[in-house]
């Protein structure tokens, strides 16, 4: 990774849509956050092209190198944004089941993607009545939706960079297609979600308590 530049590396990982451009347009279409945590990101900084403040967290020793140079990383993300602010962005290399060196209840957005059990350890540093942004691909969403301190409020819905946020009929989502008790220690056997009758790319919850 070192002898390629910071934006060969973006576009190396995140062309086209990798880089979830949609996703993030969703989110800033509907909310504004002022703050927003990323943990098990690794190098995909495309939510810094929509939101002036990001913090950043992979103990990926490659996110290490790419974040190392931090001047470049805001450069390009500065040619790229689409508000006026100047980008703010940390970056924390360790493990985001390890505490986290920000305050608790500081973010207003958390972003679970692809990375794991995010929500669990993570819900300190979410403010009550933040957004927890979240996927299925490892179960997070399933573990969300038996947690008695978020709430559903709405969905990502769409395909490929033409997504938006739709509010209602919301109880149509996390109903199994077998008859099955969603436990923690199920999903973390499987670390995957479990098949539902009606899915979404991504559910946003409120934390709620």
């Amino acid at each position: 990774m070192a002898t390629l530049s910071v934006e060969k590396l973006y576009e190396k990982h995140y062309a086209g849509e990798k880089a979830r451009r949609g996703f993030f347009d969703a989110l800033a279409a509907w909310r504004q956050p002022n703050r927003v945590l990323y943990p098990g990101s690794f190098i995909q900084v495309t939510a810094s092209l929509v939101f002036p403040s990001v913090v950043y967290v992979d103990n990926d020793r490659n996110a290490k190198r790419f974040f190392s140079k931090m001047d470049d990383v805001v450069s390009f993300v500065t040619r790229h944004k689409v508000y006026r602010e100047k980008p703010e962005m940390v970056f924390h290399g360790s493990s985001y089941e390890a505490h986290i060196p920000e305050p608790d209840g500081s973010f207003d957005l958390l972003i679970s993607l692809y990375a794991g059990f995010i929500s669990k350890p993570c819900k300190r540093y979410l403010k009550l009545g933040g957004i927890l942004a979240v996927n299925n691909s490892h179960g997070d969403a399933s573990l969300v939706s038996i947690d008695p301190d978020y709430e559903l409020i709405g969905v990502i819905q769409g395909r490929g960079d033409r997504l938006r946020v739709v509010e209602e009929k919301l109880d149509a989502y996390f109903k199994p297609k077998k008859q099955t008790v969603v436990t923690e220690e199920l999903l973390r056997k499987a670390n995957r979600g479990i098949g539902y009758t009606k899915t979404a790319p991504a559910y946003l919850f409120k934390r709620a308590r």
